[in-house]
């Protein structure tokens, strides 16, 4: 398989032609499956031999011509044990991405708008522009937290929605529950809070956001999991708001993937034991990569990734390290943080191997 991509502003762009090479001012060489590819934040920590285990033992249980209604409810219980929450607030579907559709689709109407903080997930403007509403991007402060008052300056009537990614993507710093509170309460709009990459943080929100009539908060099973493969999501929200999405869209996964997700929640150990690894791991890339000559700034990080600043121009050492097999994340030069490349936390010889090749790049003349 060959793959190469870059980012360009704040849309991510798949690029496969040579056309759209030659138009972005991209060098065409062409990366493998055997590349080292530590752009999308997977959980490499996750054991995948324990997860095929699990797949087994469900598959061997599971009869596919049957449907399975009462696999739905068995799910809420196991994911609302997990987070602290009754099974009345959850709403699962095939994904985070698709949640964020359902509440887009849910809540906006042409010539409403949403407010997202700014540097943030490139998919929340995406959605919004397909349904012909506005989309007002806040700056974050200069030390990344939220700017509440500007964000509440901007809120009208029209707000239906206000995005906030925590731990955020890229600046992978998490946000408190008393800043999110405070836009809940202000604000007649809808906050959601994205929590895509809450596993490798030190605290969740959700069950502190089923208090609120106004939140919702998105999780995923693809990074902390380590089910990027699977497509399982959820929501957590005030039962008065989780019912309302979970009648809209009551038949989003498979027996299947319930039945693996009760099954893996059973056996949290594994899961817990890959977040420490990947925890300290992160730590040890975050250290090096400060103590690397070349690099600029390494951001804190509170997710399964690092986000680094180099002297050099980032769009050449992107292009240097896809040379060499590397693959990571080029975000372009975007407010605030500037032009930063973004590295996922593999395993401690794929960071060797990342390290390594980056000191290459860095000091080429």
């Amino acid at each position: 398989m060959k793959i190469l991509h870059t980012f360009d502003g704040s849309l991510l762009k798949y690029v496969n032609s040579k056309e759209a090479l030659k138009e972005k001012g991209v060098k065409q060489e062409i990366i493998d499956s055997k590349s080292l590819k530590l752009d999308s934040n997977e959980n490499f920590f996750v054991n995948a031999e324990d997860l095929n285990v699990l797949l087994r033992d469900v598959v061997q249980d599971l009869d596919l011509r049957l449907y399975n209604p009462e696999g739905v409810g068995e799910l809420n219980g196991a994911l609302g044990r997990y987070v602290g929450v009754s099974p009345e607030c959850i709403t699962v579907s095939s994904g985070s991405e698709q949640l964020i559709d359902l509440v887009v689709n849910l809540f906006l109407e042409k010539g409403d708008n949403i407010i997202s903080i700014v540097p943030s997930f490139f998919a929340y403007e995406k959605r919004v522009s397909l349904k012909q509403a506005l989309f007002f991007g806040v700056l974050l402060n200069r030390d990344l937290s939220i700017n509440k008052e500007k964000i509440l300056k901007k809120a009208t009537p029209r707000t239906r929605l206000i995005f906030i990614c925590s731990p955020n993507n890229p600046t992978a710093n998490q946000f408190e529950w008393s800043e999110i509170e405070a836009l809940a309460d202000q604000t007649s709009a809808m906050v959601v809070v994205d929590e895509a990459y809450a596993e490798f943080a030190d605290y969740s929100v959700a069950s502190l956001a089923v208090k609120k009539s106004n939140v919702i908060v998105l999780r995923t099973f693809s990074k902390g999991f380590g089910l990027a493969g699977m497509r399982f999501g959820y929501a957590v929200a005030n039962p008065d708001l989780a019912l309302p999405l979970s009648n809209i869209i009551p038949y989003t996964i498979s027996t299947f993937a319930a039945k693996f997700v009760v099954r893996l929640l059973g056996s949290i150990g594994i899961i817990e034991k890959s977040i420490d690894m990947a925890k300290a791991e992160r730590e040890r890339l975050i250290e090096s990569l400060r103590s690397t000559r070349g690099v600029k700034k390494v951001l804190d990080s509170d997710a399964n990734f690092v986000t680094f600043e180099p002297y050099k121009n980032a769009d050449r050492v992107y292009q240097k390290l896809l040379e060499r097999g590397i693959i990571v994340k080029n975000l372009g030069d975007l407010p605030i943080i500037g032009h930063c490349l973004r590295a996922t936390v593999g395993l401690p010889h794929m960071n060797d191997q990342f390290l390594n090749a980056l000191r290459l790049v860095l000091h080429d003349r």
